[in-house]
């Protein structure tokens, strides 16, 4: 799931919602659909139940019952950085398949690596926000209405957040399809073996979707510390959700020597 090791940790306690339940039996299989490549599959108790993600399709989980069992059973699964947990019992379903996302959730990365906890992350990026000083950074880029700006960069303890902008200056809303972060090289319109590779933030403060129309929001990223090589940027692009891929596109491009003047928090 990410480009570079990061302790993965799964601190999640067994609170279950009556919803996360699903019937299994040795006649009937059940379907997981989920919206995103799901990335981690635990299953409670094996000797009772089969389940797997499905090779050819990495957004869905198979589930069938090996045999008639009493008790319960129980499925942890994450994708798109949400963990959830199903309980499992013997018995007919109604239904053959499921979109993963109608189930309660929560956040799997309840840690930033070894680096900071949730709290300190959710601190640190209210303090950001509570500062309504202009800096001065000169990332931005507009399109058509649109515009992204880099607000600043912080840094505590190995940690940076990227605080961003974006302004929808127009009548309409603007749908976010996502943000991507790539480490490319400069100028790749001259180089015949230009390469590039994406980075993952491990957090995002408001996930945003959605700029409504005439209004300016500011969003967080935040990355574990990282360089950027010479004659490479990093580049973080806005991509809009429509029809056709004929939504807008902004992107910045920063340098090495932009991370290496972020502010301490």
């Amino acid at each position: 799931m990410k480009k570079y090791s990061i302790t993965f940790f799964l601190l999640f306690p067994l609170i279950l919602f009556a919803e996360n339940q699903i019937k299994v039996c040795e006649n009937k299989v059940i379907h997981l659909i989920s919206e995103d490549k799901i990335t981690y599959l635990q299953l409670g108790n094996q000797d009772v139940v089969l389940a797997e993600i499905v090779p050819e399709h990495p957004n869905l989980v198979r589930i069938k019952a090996l045999g008639g069992f009493e008790g319960e059973s129980s499925i942890t699964l994450v994708s798109a950085g949400q963990l959830y947990t199903l309980l499992l019992t013997y018995g007919t379903d109604p239904e053959n398949a499921y979109l993963l996302q109608e189930f309660e959730s929560r956040e799997a990365d309840l840690y930033l690596g070894q680096l900071m906890s949730r709290e300190d992350l959710d601190e640190n990026c209210r303090r950001i926000l509570a500062d309504q000083k202009r800096r001065g950074r000169s990332h931005k880029m507009a399109k058509d209405g649109i515009s992204l700006h880099l607000r600043n960069i912080y840094l505590s303890n190995d940690v940076l957040f990227f605080e961003v902008s974006i302004t929808n200056h127009t009548d309409m809303g603007y749908d976010v399809e996502s943000f991507q972060w790539w480490i490319a090289d400069k100028r790749q319109f001259r180089a015949s073996n230009a390469q590039e590779y994406q980075l993952h933030p491990r957090f995002q403060y408001y996930s945003l979707a959605y700029i409504p129309a005439q209004s300016s929001v500011r969003e967080i990223f935040v990355l574990p510390k990282l360089n950027v090589p010479d004659q490479r940027i990093l580049r973080i692009e806005m991509l809009e959700k429509a029809l056709g891929n004929t939504g807008r596109k902004l992107s910045l491009e920063l340098e090495n020597r932009d991370i290496l003047k972020a502010e301490n928090l």
